[in-house]
């Protein structure tokens, strides 16, 4: 399964993941071929992309489950586009809670690893869309850890408002700008988004304090200096979910690639004086990373398909060397010289166009 910009889509491209409307019925259902029609509403409705079956690839089973999984993030997307706009308008929240109600209830009884696709996501609601993944990783990683429930509703509202900031500059005055002064405009718009928090909680600063914690964690790149006083553990959570689905999300401007999970997990590991290691071993711990059926680039040069998840380090499963049609367990200690570099995304750039 594939990313494919909404320039690139073809005649007969097959979807990968279903899209729901905002009542939660059901557009188009997985294995659905697109048509020219298709194309042109998803153009029309300014979707970014689709998530695309390969030519040979067969349907990913999808359980009720996951359905239902799909199905609620899309519902909360829409939901939280609809309040951000009146809290926008007069400063007052309406939903802001049944919204996280909805997202604590619906995912905090996931007990096994999830699968966390990525969602096509249109331009305007992008932020939206990110806010919600977040929300959902930190309710995920929160039960793993034995999160109370109070401290998972304080850890989705965050995760639902911690970048409100970025709705505040209107898309104009970004357009034509580069990438550099984008970014610079909408962090400076995010000190006026924490204002807008605080005002919706009244005299309960503990969101706010939380938002502003984890923004200047993320712009300074760390603490600063040592003897900074470290996260509690909602801010910790909230820093390792927003920087995994930054790095694996589709960009809104198109200009960059998403990373693998496996890029991004490595990523989180490799700083551990800022991404807390209990943090981060909860998020493996919650979603597929490299689950059985990935086919993967070895440290060796050689391909090979994951047969066997792993039981310590998710980044070392067992898996079938294409090449040699070996089984490596890549935790045993004779095969501790060999790494998965990162998954093949595309095995085959061909595609059949239905004339």
């Amino acid at each position: 399964m594939r990313f494919v910009k909404a320039s690139d889509l073809k005649r007969g491209m097959r979807l990968g993941r279903p899209i729901y409307n905002r009542r939660g019925e059901l557009i188009y259902d997985i294995d659905h071929k697109l048509i020219d029609a298709d194309i042109i509403k998803m153009h029309n409705d300014k979707v970014m992309g689709i998530f695309a079956l390969d030519p040979a690839e067969p349907v990913p089973p999808m359980s009720d489950t996951e359905r239902e999984y799909d199905k609620q993030r899309f519902l909360n997307v829409y939901a939280l586009r609809d309040e951000m706009h009146k809290i926008l308008y007069n400063h007052r929240a309406n939903r802001l809670d049944a919204i996280t109600d909805s997202i604590v209830s619906s995912f905090e009884m996931f007990k096994k690893r999830i699968d966390f696709h990525q969602s096509v996501r249109s331009r305007d609601e992008y932020v939206c869309s990110h806010s919600v993944n977040v929300a959902i990783l930190v309710t995920l990683m929160g039960s793993k850890l034995g999160m109370t429930n109070s401290d998972k509703r304080t850890a989705v509202l965050a995760a639902l408002l911690h970048d409100i900031g970025k709705y505040v500059v209107p898309d104009k005055l970004l357009e034509g700008e580069t990438a550099e002064e984008v970014n610079r405009i909408l962090n400076n718009a995010q000190d006026t988004g924490f204002e807008l928090i605080g005002q919706l909680f009244g005299g309960d600063k503990s969101v706010m304090n939380i938002c502003i914690q984890v923004h200047r964690i993320l712009m300074n790149h760390g603490f600063g200096r040592k003897n900074d006083e470290r996260p509690a553990l909602i801010p910790r959570l909230l820093l390792v979910a927003d920087t995994f689905d930054s790095m694996t999300a589709i960009d809104a401007s198109g200009g960059l690639e998403p990373k693998s999970y496996v890029e991004a997990l490595r990523y989180l590991r490799y700083y551990p004086e800022i991404f807390n290691t209990k943090a981060v071993e909860a998020l493996e711990n919650s979603i597929e990373i490299l689950k059985p059926g990935t086919t993967v680039l070895l440290s060796n040069k050689n391909q090979a398909l994951v047969t066997v998840a792993a039981k310590g380090d998710t980044l070392r499963p067992t898996v079938l060397e294409i090449k040699t049609n070996k089984i490596i367990n890549l935790e045993d200690m004779s095969n501790r010289d060999i790494e998965i570099v990162d998954v093949i995304k595309k095995l085959d750039t061909r595609h059949v166009v239905d004339r």
